[in-house]
């Protein structure tokens, strides 16, 4: 069973927890946490999905509203794309804040990481950071944990709300589904193109179309919320 089809199966967020826990391993981390971003000063504890942290750093960091300064969570509403924590820009000599908040993290043998954004309908924003070294990630793996953490929050936030309105505002078409799972399979536009015998355009447009409906902002993205609904199957 692959880990995507093993969260799937999750009812309650322990047994997310410990999925998360060996997938990650695999990759070299060690510890990770799952939230929603609140807007300034509006205290993060209740937009924690999951935590996989320190309990002392994770009490701390929220405790003191660290995420309004920490650069990492930051540069989450700049990008759409992962980024390693170390490329999170701020000036350690100006920003005096941020320097303590990162400071404070290594101390907790926290010093590096990778995070994956994650924008929401209706501008929610959200974020899965990962602790650990990622000099070793290859491109490959770095996509595989952009998937998985895209499936993971989108799994946790289903089983947190159980809200119908989660479910993609209508069903995509069947060509669009299956321009989905050439994605999924790595290939680009004009792979798919030559694969399917659609224009290049085609598949651009049917990836644009896809994504409107299920309130996506990437491809990534929208085959993760693809496969989570059930829409289409790799």
């Amino acid at each position: 069973m692959s880990t995507i089809e093993a969260l799937q199966q999750q009812t309650d967020s322990a047994g997310i927890l410990e999925i998360m826990y060996d997938a990650i391993e695999d990759y070299g981390f060690e510890r990770f946490i799952i939230s929603g971003l609140p807007d300034r000063g509006v205290d993060v504890r209740p937009f924690v999905l999951l935590s996989g942290w320190n309990d002392e750093w994770y009490e701390r960091y929220t405790s003191l509203g660290y995420v309004h300064l920490d650069p990492v969570a930051r540069n989450c509403f700049s990008t759409t794309l992962p980024f390693d924590w170390s490329d999170a820009p701020f000036d350690r000599e100006a920003d005096l804040p941020a320097r303590r908040v990162m400071d404070e993290a290594r101390d907790f043998g926290m010093d590096e990481g990778f995070c994956v954004p994650i924008h929401m309908e209706g501008g929610m924003q959200g974020v899965v950071s990962l602790v650990g070294d990622t000099s070793e990630l290859d491109d490959k793996s770095r996509l595989e944990l952009h998937m998985l953490a895209l499936y993971a929050h989108g799994q946790l936030r289903f089983l947190n709300t159980r809200r119908t309105d989660l479910a993609p505002r209508r069903a995509i078409t069947s060509r669009e589904g299956e321009v989905l799972k050439w994605v999924a399979a790595g290939k680009t536009a004009s792979e798919i193109a030559a694969i399917t015998g659609l224009s290049q355009r085609t598949v651009n447009q049917h990836c644009e179309n896809a994504q409107k409906r299920l309130g996506t902002n990437n491809r990534v993205h929208t085959v993760v919320e693809a496969i989570r609904h059930k829409l289409i199957a790799l």
